[in-house]
């Protein structure tokens, strides 16, 4: 059924861009919960995303420098020579295109900018005189999907792939929510991304594309307004290659996702896995060693396994947002105690092999609550915002 929620609608064949607007903090509502929003007009809480590249090889005798290998997790270094060869194992993650990073001290992984855009342009607008927000949807993906809006139950609009619908919305809260194979509830469908807004014109305009559940379609949001706060949330990887390099106990093949440590652990056949209880030494060393976590007390007392893979609510992690990402990261351990570098993080097991993998794909984006300490998902909120371009599968042809 056709979405109710706009006052104005068209849709048309087409492409993407845009700049945001802000106020108030919106984060991500997943179920490993999220920690309060800090600005005037937000609503709830957040969660987001951090990693690095892996290192490459060095140039050969009259070559040129190789690409970097994988990070974190799969890919090998470049040889030496002719140039060196890209890294093994990481699909995306070792593809030369990936996005380069800034000059920020510290900082090898960094926001995507306007100039590096790679989802198709959007058609002109046929609602020129918007009364609320603008929202442009995109559909570069080689299948149709559904679009649920959380704010509008029952509401569900249907896009066929190369497709555009735009909306001129009065306001929006919560999760907008993309299934494939079948509409929400109807036999196959696969619910496949989510992100979160927080808009209302002349207030906020906050948005977050979150992996802390599971990665399933890349995704780009542009926000449009006149704060430099606004622009690029990011996920440029091809559909096809997005989760070919995702750990094996988490892949879901069927499906065509890959699930996050959290999902996976929180399920009772799977929490006390070798794989599930990975982070809880480095946890208990963290509680007795870092002055900023010693009010955690004991791991008993702070929570282990899935609570500290999701930053759960209810315990110790959900309400330390350095000390959870610190164990998450892998910036634990004494040579790695530097918790503000993301050059740091994901270098030395054990980390959350998820946020590792998820990072080295679609760098900048949540992939476990409190992924945002230290700046590293992606989450925006933008002032004077009047509305957003958002595409599904921008990397793809």
């Amino acid at each position: 059924m056709l979405v109710t929620l706009a006052l104005a609608c068209s849709t048309e064949t087409g492409s993407s861009t845009g700049g945001a607007g802000t106020a108030g903090h919106a984060g991500d509502a997943s179920s490993s919960g999220g920690m309060a929003g800090t600005t005037s007009v937000g609503t709830a809480g957040s969660a987001n995303s951090a990693g690095s590249a892996g290192t490459g090889g060095t140039p050969g005798a009259g070559g040129t420098p190789v690409t970097a290998g994988a990070s974190a997790l799969g890919g090998t270094a470049g040889t030496a020579s002719g140039g060196g060869t890209p890294g093994t194992g990481g699909g995306w993650a070792s593809n030369p295109d990936r996005l380069p990073c800034g000059t920020k001290a510290g900082q090898c992984e960094c926001q995507p900018t306007l100039a590096e855009r790679k989802a198709p342009a959007f058609p002109p607008t046929k609602i020129t005189a918007p009364t609320g927000l603008l929202f442009r949807f995109m559909n570069n993906c080689p299948m149709t999907l559904w679009l649920k809006f959380a704010g509008a139950p029952g509401d569900t609009i249907m896009m066929p792939s190369k497709s555009t619908q735009e909306f001129d919305l009065p306001t929006l809260h919560g999760r907008v929510t993309a299934y494939k194979n079948a509409a929400p509830g109807g036999a196959g469908s696969v619910e496949a991304e989510f992100f979160e807004l927080t808009a209302d014109p002349g207030k906020a305009l906050n948005y977050n594309l979150s992996f802390v559940d599971y990665m399933g379609l890349p995704l780009e949001i542009n926000g449009k307004g006149t704060s430099p706060s606004c622009g690029l949330t990011a996920c440029y990887a091809p559909l096809s290659e997005l989760v070919k390099g995702c750990p094996p106990q988490l892949h879901d093949a069927a499906n065509g996702k890959c699930n996050s440590m959290y999902s996976y652990c929180n399920n009772a056949a799977h929490a006390q896995e070798p794989f599930c209880t990975a982070l809880d030494q480095s946890a208990a060393d963290t509680l007795a060693s870092d002055a900023m976590c010693k009010a955690g007390g004991t791991l008993a007392a702070a929570g282990s396994g899935a609570k500290i893979f999701g930053c759960a609510t209810g315990s110790f992690w959900s309400g330390s947002p350095y000390c959870c990402a610190k164990v998450n990261r892998g910036s634990a351990g004494t040579s790695q105690g530097d918790n503000t570098q993301n050059c740091l993080y994901y270098k030395t097991p054990p980390y959350n092999v998820y946020a590792a993998y998820s990072h080295s794909v679609c760098p900048y984006l949540y992939a476990f609550a409190y992924d945002d300490w230290n700046d590293q998902s992606g989450y925006h909120a933008c002032t004077g915002g009047t509305g957003a371009d958002i595409t599904y599968c921008p990397g793809d042809p």
